[in-house]
């Protein structure tokens, strides 16, 4: 597979997916980390948890798990706004902070954050959120690795914008139903949850 031009602009959401899923499956980290980008700043892929996977799933390729949860903060951060596609990135979160950080304690707030999402997720949320629960238990970790989950600050990215020389970029394909699972769920949990 090769290289991701740096801006391919108007591509449908079908073309990131294949060619994410296509790096994913090759182990490129690097290349992946490069398809997650420019699906995100030219391919609307900012406010949808599908690139933010791909981003993490870099991230834990590279074995760079304190990279793959800044993804996850940034995006909580600046971009998902939709409460549902918030709790995916919770879970998400929880699952790199348990399994990657190795810092269970510090997952349970994101994992009981899940439980309150979408059907399809409370379900997984709340075995993952046993089986965290277990290892905090057990846990010697006892100075955070992980700070809580940040809140939303819109107005940060829309005056970062509003500085910036090209505008938000909005996406080519309308997007799914808010807390929908995302389409790279699949291929992105056997990266992140624990063999």
């Amino acid at each position: 597979m090769g290289a991701i031009s740096a801006r391919p602009a108007g591509r449908p959401t079908s073309w990131w997916r294949e060619q994410c899923l296509g790096l994913l499956d090759a182990g490129d980290w690097y290349e992946l980390y490069r398809a997650a980008k420019a699906w995100r700043v030219s391919g609307g892929g900012s406010f949808t948890p599908d690139a933010w996977l791909m981003d993490v799933c870099s991230a834990l390729l590279h074995d760079r798990p304190r990279t793959a949860l800044h993804c996850c903060d940034m995006a909580l951060s600046t971009w998902i706004e939709r409460p549902g596609d918030r709790a995916v990135l919770r879970f998400v979160r929880g699952l790199v902070i348990a399994d990657h950080v190795k810092d269970p304690l510090r997952a349970l707030a994101d994992l009981e954050s899940a439980l309150h999402g979408p059907d399809w997720l409370a379900a997984q949320a709340a075995h993952e959120l046993e089986r965290v629960t277990k290892e905090a238990e057990r846990s010697r970790v006892r100075r955070p690795r992980a700070a809580p989950a940040p809140e939303l600050d819109a107005d940060y990215r829309d005056l970062i914008f509003s500085q910036a020389s090209s505008p938000i970029p909005a996406p080519v394909d309308p997007p799914p139903a808010d807390g929908a699972v995302p389409s790279l769920w699949d291929p992105a949990m056997s990266r992140l949850r624990r063999p």
